[in-house]
């Protein structure tokens, strides 16, 4: 298995961005009263290259991006790496405290980061186009930072060897015997997106539920990619820690389930500007990029924007029992997180294996 078959969220953003100049998007003006078309003339006068810093946890899960990127803009030149979020949060930390500050955005899923860095006075505001077409609960409203994609962490299975009705969509079914050695599950004391499940996990079946699930001979991994793999090579493999497309993708025979009373994690990966960012021209169009309609609709979950249509078979994100901003509010809580991450480990113990970029799949 490539490492190209599990990095849907990169390979599905933008199919259809080749022409963005030409489209509807192009009407509508950021902040500073600039349509796409006029971001991308300031970007090309500007040069350089762009510097983001993104939050995964595989080196090419942007890769799609940067392609879409440079062929709706040529002669627009972007870098994207790719790291944990929390390892990034340290990275531009140092540039801050230096004044070195060559990173120009970060697109990160430390929500609470975002918060701190505008009070320190390190971001610029900015409001890219789609920005009044985004709920308020995903964005700052001085425009210091603005949620660009919906992510999700839920249940997946293979309907290959798991029919849809029989797949695991609660945290008590994954205590059933039947799925004894057959559940991957990312150590939530290495990724807070995780850790939040576990949290609310724990808040409402106790810590009897460790046990139980413990006795089920959990397979703990490191990235909530690496889950994807096992799942297609091991069919009756399970897990509730990673992501997947709403929609089945051609000749992958994994399928993406919500709970059926469970609450389930949704959150709003988050790009700011940087105020001394060295290509701030570039950088706004990156983010208004991002939230253009086109790109929007190739998203592999729920469009962050109200005028860009579900995924067929799905409905509106409000209407499912998930709230990106109990996320947000577990994230800036951080006292919360780390008492309850070595909570986690007493159970676990801490995250073993090497990084999720350099394990070699």
């Amino acid at each position: 298995m490539t490492r190209t078959l599990i990095h849907l969220t990169s390979i599905l953003l933008l199919s259809s961005t080749a022409a963005l100049a030409q489209t509807a998007s192009t009407l509508e003006r950021d902040s500073d009263n600039l349509t796409i078309p006029e971001l991308y003339q300031a970007a090309l006068k500007e040069g350089g290259t762009l510097q983001v810093l993104a939050g995964g946890d595989e080196l090419n899960q942007q890769d799609g991006t940067v392609q879409a990127f440079k062929s709706a803009f040529p002669g627009v030149d972007v870098k994207i790496t790719v790291d944990l979020s929390k390892y990034h949060e340290g990275r531009i930390d140092q540039q801050l405290a230096s004044k070195n500050v060559y990173t120009d955005v970060a697109l990160l899923q430390t929500l609470h980061d975002f918060d701190r860095w505008k009070s320190e006075g390190a971001l610029l505001p900015y409001k890219p186009v789609g920005w009044d077409h985004i709920a308020p609960k995903f964005k700052d409203p001085d425009g210091a930072y603005t949620g660009m994609l919906i992510f999700s962490f839920s249940n997946i299975s293979n309907v290959a060897a798991t029919p849809a009705d029989q797949a695991p969509l609660d945290a008590l079914d994954y205590l059933d015997p039947k799925w004894k050695g057959k559940i991957v599950l990312v150590y939530p004391n290495d990724d807070d997106a995780v850790l939040y499940q576990f949290y609310k996990i724990i808040q409402k079946h106790g810590w009897t539920y460790m046990n139980r699930l413990l006795a089920q001979d959990v397979r703990w991994v490191r990235g909530s990619a690496t889950p994807i793999k096992p799942l297609l090579q091991e069919p009756g493999t399970v897990t509730f820690t990673a992501a997947f497309p709403l929609l089945p993708q051609p000749n992958l025979p994994l399928r993406f389930n919500v709970p059926r009373t469970d609450s389930f994690l949704t959150w709003a990966q988050t790009a700011a500007i940087f105020k001394d960012a060295q290509h701030p021209a570039t950088a706004k169009l990156f983010l208004s990029f991002l939230l253009s309609k086109e790109f929007q609709a190739n998203a592999p979950f729920w469009p962050i924007r109200d005028d860009v249509a579900t995924p067929q078979g799905w409905k509106p994100l409000a209407e499912y029992n998930t709230d990106h901003t109990d996320f947000q509010a577990f994230m800036r809580d951080r006292a919360t997180v780390e008492r309850f991450r070595f909570q986690i480990e007493r159970y676990i113990g801490p995250a073993q294996g090497p990084s999720p970029l350099i394990d070699g799949r």
